[in-house]
């Protein structure tokens, strides 16, 4: 499990691994440096590298990843924006070996000091930087950006903060990150994203017990692979559960079609696609595997309010409400009904719209979906408040209704109410149109059905929406991919997640 952790949790973490565990503050700090300096040397820089420190222990970083850098017959000096005399405690101690060992090194005096690099390691701000960067910092941050060279960040891209929150001015560019203990969680942000490159992790030494239970994880493919389903070799359709989907209106009947397919490339045993009676016929004609339930319509197409009272809603073990449903009467009603109900619910879409502002609590297992527009409709707020934390509004979202709660974005945020959460990185911008959160939806309800823990149902959901997005690409592109094309890829995203899961498939502990 990839557990991730802020600048606030990584700093209690390295004091309690000094005072509680004994492990010396320079030896944490060498095992940084000499990851770091294996993580330069891959990069395989050809010609001259610099290393720009700062003031504090990531700067300490840079003058030992110089050394062993040094050691390794680069060509390498440091280019310090800060006074090695004001450096204190273990970095103090890294400076001083490399000054013994007589290194190059100078003042921060301008661009051109980095602009003939290989490699430039950035060590300049680490995770304890608050705010936006100024001053000489800033200015380097813009000559490190503005060179041709490949870039390492130590431990985090300087100007990106450790925490999963909007960066407040320049964030360093930089071609990979090497960080150390656990991820930070700034790192998937979409701006830590874009500023990191490929990012590589190691524990430095630090004790197994302090590198866990940070409540938040990063939703790899062992981690969604816990919402999977054991399917042996005798199982039956009754195994894997029977949903209900509430979805579809005049005009907007492609939603359900999307959302009743992704159901089935779950695995559930039975869907019925409850809809208007007017759009009955298309469903029944395009989603083969499905049973259809035809309800009472009002004059525009949409579900007339007494269609909710002719659902038969003890035949089914999930349901899910919204997939092109529009707001109207009708699916207030319905909605409603299965708030009531003792069934395991998945709402999106139209069905938030009509809910909002907020969702009822309920004691049966319940998941939302909404993009940030809906959320701000959900918590009466701006869609830049949502934006500006969207890791925290999920919690709060989740904990006020008591549910689990899927914040959608190109990082996706999953909370329970507990605060437990995951960040899901999975994807593409082909996922930028309408109808991939009808996937999900039907992922999830198929999921649900299957009697998986709602929590589990929604990171394996996601996983496996963006991973058939990335298998589509492979194909489509990302700028001419369809929701169809996602659905077709489902199933080979649904066969790497197995092959990523101890759950048994056919009888075999692995595909």
């Amino acid at each position: 499990m990839q557990w991730l952790a802020d600048g606030k949790q990584m700093r209690e973490i390295d004091r309690r691994a000094i005072e509680d565990f004994g492990v010396p503050g320079q030896n944490l700090m060498e095992a940084a440096v000499a990851f770091a300096a294996r993580i330069a040397a891959d990069l395989s820089p050809r010609g001259p590298v610099a290393v720009v420190t700062g003031a504090g222990n990531n700067g300490g970083d840079g003058w030992g990843i110089a050394r062993h850098l040094a050691a390794r017959s680069y060509q390498v000096k440091v280019v310090t924006g800060a006074d090695p005399d004001d450096l204190q405690g273990d970095a103090a101690i890294q400076y001083m070996i490399y000054d013994s060992l007589g290194l190059a090194w100078e003042k921060y005096q301008g661009p051109g000091q980095l602009a003939d690099c290989a490699l430039i390691v950035d060590a300049l701000l680490g995770t304890g930087m608050k705010g936006e960067p100024r001053g000489t910092a800033a200015e380097i941050i813009a000559a490190i950006n503005s060179s041709p060279g490949a870039v390492l960040a130590v431990d985090i891209p300087s100007g990106l903060p450790a925490e999963f929150a909007l960066p407040a001015g320049p964030v360093v560019q930089a071609t990979a990150t090497a960080t150390f203990g656990l991820a930070k969680a700034g790192l998937y942000t979409p701006a830590g994203r874009k500023a990191a490159g490929r990012v590589f992790v190691d524990p430095i030494g630090l004790p197994v017990s302090l590198l866990q239970g940070t409540d938040l994880v990063l939703n790899d493919g062992p981690h969604a692979a816990k919402g999977l389903s054991q399917r042996q070799l005798d199982s039956h359709k009754g195994n894997f559960g029977h949903g209900l989907l509430a979805a579809g209106s005049r005009g907007m009947s492609g939603a359900a079609m999307l959302a009743g397919t992704a159901a089935l490339r779950s695995g559930i045993g039975l869907l019925t696609i409850a809809c208007p009676d007017e759009i009955q016929p298309m469903m029944a004609a395009q989603v083969w595997e499905a049973l259809t339930l035809p309800l009472p319509s009002s004059a525009q197409g949409e579900f007339s309010p007494e269609a909710a009272a002719q659902v038969p809603l003890g035949k089914f073990n999930a349901a899910a409400i919204g997939p092109g449903c529009r707001v109207c009467p009708g699916t207030r009603a319905l909605a409603g009904r299965l708030l009531k109900s003792d069934l395991p619910l998945a709402i999106d879409a139209d069905a938030l719209n009509v809910l909002a502002p907020g969702i009822p609590r309920r004691e049966p297992p319940t998941i939302v979906s909404p993009h940030p527009g809906e959320m701000a409709r959900l918590l009466a707020c701006t869609v830049q408040e949502v934006l500006a934390d969207p890791l925290g509004t999920c919690r709060r979202a989740a904990r006020a209704w008591g549910c689990v709660v899927i914040l959608k974005g190109s990082t996706t945020c999953i909370s329970d109410p507990a605060g437990k959460a995951v960040l899901n990185i999975t994807g593409t911008p082909g996922l930028a149109t309408g109808g991939s959160g009808d996937i999900l939806t039907g992922l999830i309800l198929g999921l649900l059905a299957q009697n998986t823990e709602p929590f589990a149902a929604a990171c394996a959901a996601s996983w496996l929406l963006g991973t058939a997005s990335e298998l589509a690409a492979q194909e489509t592109g990302s700028a001419a991919q369809l929701p169809r094309d996602v659905l077709a890829a489902l199933p080979g995203a649904v066969n790497l997640l197995y092959k990523q899961s101890s759950r048994e498939y056919f009888g075999k502990e692995k595909i």
